[in-house]
């Protein structure tokens, strides 16, 4: 047994005064207590002073049962060996009695500042301003700290490894120093790096210790005051070897500085937030507007609820409440480890947004301004892909400077051609769109009711169809809006045919073939606003809509029937329901129904954008990520589970936040989106109303949308209503082994629920969780508890749910939304009533007329390029079932339980590719004869691939 493996074992030992009842209680009641006299004297060879007190071992080993055995002599044994070979070890050390060597390579980042820049940190300046010191997992006799030396990187310049970026070093250690549990770093550099990581080498080379740092350093302040023991600095920083441990398991050397890093990253919830800074606090969505300009409600309190997003400490306006922002192009701050890292900054990142904001909008912008009219035919959106979009204003005096033609250069160089496969021909001056996946085997499939239906299934916003109640109800007030629906049994009968025979409406329902989207009682309040709002040059209308879908005998859906509702007009009780139904033979073509479709499919992509992507997964999970930041170590073995699904989270929200979400007209989508400035307003109505926790698991959002039903006999405890439900079909196969992961995992760690209940970090991040990061929702009584192993498992497996639920409803957004006659972001124009003016318009033109009613061109591009930015893959994806990093964990039961869901994860990719080629599978495709559905594959290449499921939020 090597030292690695004896300090796990040395881990789950707890010394005390006295003997210890385990905290493991058997149903009989019984405690399982162990006298470890013995033990303790036997870690007397790692730690140089006997241990004459009892220990307890802790319940991770004792693996409590109803026969009350336990796993403790086995414990004691390996524990014997050990002390056998350590003292050998011992025998065979450096000649100096009192000292050892250990010496590693540490990993830094050249790349400082902007990428590409040369490194601006002169080795010897480096290695004279900067030193690290070990701490032991031991206390001396005093019960202070054991450290190294402190020590600085060795030789000199030419000691890096240029390829690597390693650099040599050596600490010496007391030879009854133990295992290294921690290291400080104390940089008074003016420059900040990048520490990747250290790994060190026990004297014989037996054992690797590993700190997977992964940290910007800065310069530490002027002052520093003695935190521990007159030892450590608070502004040293602190790192822990890749072993983890729950509190109570704390080895006695790490317990203070496990506490001091934590108080680190929570800071004291005061003062403007730097770009160095660290600290993880809350604030509510103060940030969207722009002060005297362009002011927008705050977001989060008793009047809109909404989750918390990260605090920067800007100034406040007192009049608005809202932030004062930062200089247009400057990021706002997220805690500096949050950020791109040395190693990432070449690489296609969310800055994508930045750039865009910054280069090619202003650009578009000018260029529309030059020539503002609609698209006049069909062609000249087909143009966009088949011909390309001439960039720059052709008016002398609306041409940029060479410097910004310059920065658009670059921009579609670093942001859009890498993506997909290089610059039309040669040319910069042309945005030439590749075509997107939906037009690449038919180009009018975005006309077919078929395919309009099939979207809902495996389209890019695959989770709000349900199974449907006929005739629909409604929970707005009806002395308000009237009757809930306009639709009855005969606008749809006609179209419920079935093996021969047609269903009533009452028989369709009970055979569980009426499907809903129902929009309606999100939309309806807002409808007036939405359409008399000044905002930008142009105007918007929209309907509160609703579809109705039949499933037909080859478990296909079609659309039977569409409803759009307007808020009560002047002199009118109630609202208004207008029912459109399709042609009754399959060649008819009707102008309304086409226009039903597309006002429906608007209002689709605009509430997928908004809350199926923005709110259901980017808003809900950044209080979790600051939860686990500020409640749980780095060394806590949930974090470890945690941490790949908060990579780059918090960038692309900050991001999102100054490009996307934001006030018009830099707000892209307030821009381009029909509720223009009600947005976020309706984004917050959404989380009250529809947002929660308890219903994100897959398994319970299928039956809560009527869409599956219990089945114990059932992975996930759930069948489909109809097999052939793309999304679901191979989210249940990710859901299910992610679970399974994470009860394994889980299992590692905690043997009984006492445990649990125990542990007082995840007890506090789970209660700042409910109570700040999303307590406008404090007291709803469906947040689960975490008291038990299963509890906890649910819940962990739900968080990283949320993660991986991005990808459906994000990779797919080019596919489909970047052609905007199938995603309308904008109407304008409501269908004609008939025998008006404006219905003989759309009877004699009708192509003219649809392009009236949908977004600009300028709207149009801005959203398809913006689409295209984020339905892009980093070549650094983390993809699920793997670790871009090797040494996120030395544990050999951790690399077994993970390597295992690796296995299942590259089962769950061959399945899905047998899926796809099953032509019995027809709504894997549809009018994609290739590939099929892949927003659930699991892994990708770089670009729009419109596949692969990443642990996080990236982009």
């Amino acid at each position: 047994m090597d030292l690695h493996t004896a300090s796990r074992l040395q881990s789950v030992v707890a010394s005390s005064n006295s003997g210890v009842t385990s905290s493991c209680v058997q149903a009989t009641g019984k405690a399982v207590a162990v006298k470890s006299q013995n033990l303790g004297a036997k870690f007397s060879s790692i730690s140089g002073k006997s241990l004459n007190n009892t220990v307890a071992i802790t319940s991770r080993r004792l693996k409590c049962n109803a026969e009350g055995r336990t796993t403790g002599l086995k414990l004691q044994a390996e524990l014997n060996q050990y002390s056998s070979s350590t003292q050998t070890v011992r025998k065979t050390g450096p000649a100096d009695p009192n000292a050892v060597s250990l010496k590693g390579k540490f990993q830094l980042s050249r790349l400082i500042g902007p990428a590409g820049s040369p490194p601006s940190i002169e080795f010897p300046v480096f290695q004279k301003n900067v030193a690290f010191t070990l701490v032991s997992t031991l206390v001396d006799g005093e019960g202070k700290l054991k450290l190294s030396a402190r020590t600085q990187l060795e030789e000199s310049w030419k000691a890096l490894d240029l390829e690597d970026g390693s650099y040599v070093i050596s600490f010496s250690v007391p030879r009854d120093f133990g295992e290294p549990g921690a290291l400080l770093v104390d940089s008074s550099n003016s420059e900040e790096f990048y520490l990747q990581s250290l790994t060190l080498n026990s004297p014989d080379s037996s054992t690797e210790y590993e700190f997977a740092c992964n940290s910007y350093i800065n310069q530490k302040k002027p002052t520093s005051t003695p935190k521990i023991d007159n030892q450590i600095s608070d502004t040293d920083r602190i790192f822990f070897t890749n072993k983890v441990y729950l509190p109570s398991d704390t080895p006695p050397g790490l317990q203070k500085l496990r506490t001091l890093e934590m108080e680190h990253l929570r800071g004291d919830g005061t003062g403007e937030r730097q770009v160095a800074d660290r600290i993880y606090d809350y604030d509510v969505y103060n940030d969207l507007g722009i002060v005297g300009v362009a002011e927008r409600p705050t977001l989060g309190g008793p009047e809109r609820p909404y989750p918390r997003r990260c605090r920067t400490g800007r100034k406040i306006d007192p009049e608005s409440g809202m932030e004062v922002l930062p200089p247009t192009g400057a990021k706002s701050y997220i805690p500096r480890d949050e950020d791109w890292n040395g190693s990432k900054t070449k690489d296609f990142n969310t800055d994508g947004l930045i750039g865009l904001r910054a280069t090619l909008l202003p650009i578009l912008r000018e260029k529309f301004d030059e020539t503002p009219d609609d698209f006049d035919t069909f062609k000249e959106v087909y143009n966009l892909y088949n011909k390309g979009l001439d960039i720059f204003p052709k008016s002398p005096a609306l041409q940029p400077s060479e410097k910004d033609i310059e920065a658009v250069h670059n921009f579609l160089e670093s942001h859009l051609y890498k993506a997909t496969g290089g610059v039309p021909n040669g040319n910069f001056d042309v945005i030439q769109y590749p075509i997107p996946q939906l037009l690449q085997d038919d180009p009018f499939a975005w006309t077919n009711d078929e395919e309009f239906a099939r979207q809902a299934l495996a389209g890019p916003n695959p989770s709000v169809i349900r199974r449907a109640q006929f005739p629909p109800t409604s929970e707005l007030p009806e002395e308000v809006y009237g009757p809930a629906t306009a639709l009855t049994a005969e606008h749809i009968e006609p179209y419920l045919s079935s093996h021969g025979k047609m269903l009533t409406a009452s028989e369709a329902q009970s055979a569980k073939r009426l499907f809903t989207i129902d929009y309606r009682d999100i939309y309806l309040p807002y409808v007036t606003k939405i359409s008399t709002q000044t905002i930008t040059k142009s105007k918007r209308r929209i309907y509160a809509p609703r579809v109705i879908f039949f499933l037909t005998d080859d478990n296909k859906l079609k659309p039977v029937a569409i409803e759009l509702s307007l808020p009560p007009q002047e002199g009118q009780k109630g609202s208004y329901n207008r029912v459109f139904t399709p042609p009754k033979e399959e060649n008819d073509f009707s102008f309304t129904w086409s226009l039903a479709k597309f006002h429906f499919s608007s209002v689709n992509f605009g509430f997928h954008g908004l809350i199926s992507h923005w709110l259901k997964t980017h808003a809900v999970m950044e209080p979790f990520l600051i939860a686990t930041n500020r409640q749980l170590s780095a060394m806590h073995p949930i974090s470890v589970l945690l941490s790949p699904c908060w990579t780059n989270t918090m960038r692309i929200n900050a991001n999102a936040r100054s490009t996307l979400i934001n006030a018009a007209p830099i707000g892209s989508l307030e821009s381009s989106f029909t509720p223009g400035r009600y947005n976020m307003e309706m984004n917050s109505v959404a989380y009250d109303k529809l947002w929660r926790f308890d219903k994100i698991a897959l398994p319970e959002d299928l039956l809560d949308r009527g869409m599956a039903e219990p089945d114990c006999n059932e992975p996930g405890g759930v069948k489909l209503v109809f097999e052939d439900y793309p999304f679901a079909k191979d989210a249940l196969d990710v859901w299910n082994t992610t679970k399974e992961y994470v009860s394994n995992y889980v299992n590692l760690f905690y043997s009984c629920d006492e445990q649990v209940r125990e542990d007082v970090e995840l007890e506090a991040w789970w209660k700042e969780i409910r109570e700040v990061g999303h307590g406008d929702k404090k007291d709803e009584p469906w947040w689960p508890s975490c008291q038990t192993k299963e509890s906890l498992v649910d819940i962990l497996a739900t968080i990283l749910w949320i993660g991986i639920s991005h990808s459906p409803v994000n990779f797919g957004q080019y596919a489909y939304g970047g052609f905007t006659l199938n995603y309308p972001p904008l109407t304008r124009e409501l269908i004609p009533e008939p025998n008006t003016r404006e219905y003989k318009e759309m009877l004699f033109n009708f192509e003219r007329y649809v392009l009236k009613t949908t977004a600009s061109p300028q709207q149009a591009v801005t959203i398809m390029t913006t689409m295209m930015v984020l339905s892009n893959h980093a070549e650094t994806e983390e993809y699920i079932g793997s670790r871009n990093e090797t040494n996120w964990t030395s544990d050999p039961a951790v690399k077994a339980v993970f390597e295992k869901y690796a296995d299942q994860v590259r089962e769950i990719a061959r399945k899905i590719e047998e899926r796809n080629a099953d032509s019995q599978l027809q709504n894997r495709r549809g009018a994609l004869e290739t590939p099929g559905y892949t927003l659930m594959y699991p892994t990708s290449g770089r670009g729009v691939t419109g596949k692969g499921v990443p642990w996080s939020i990236s982009i």
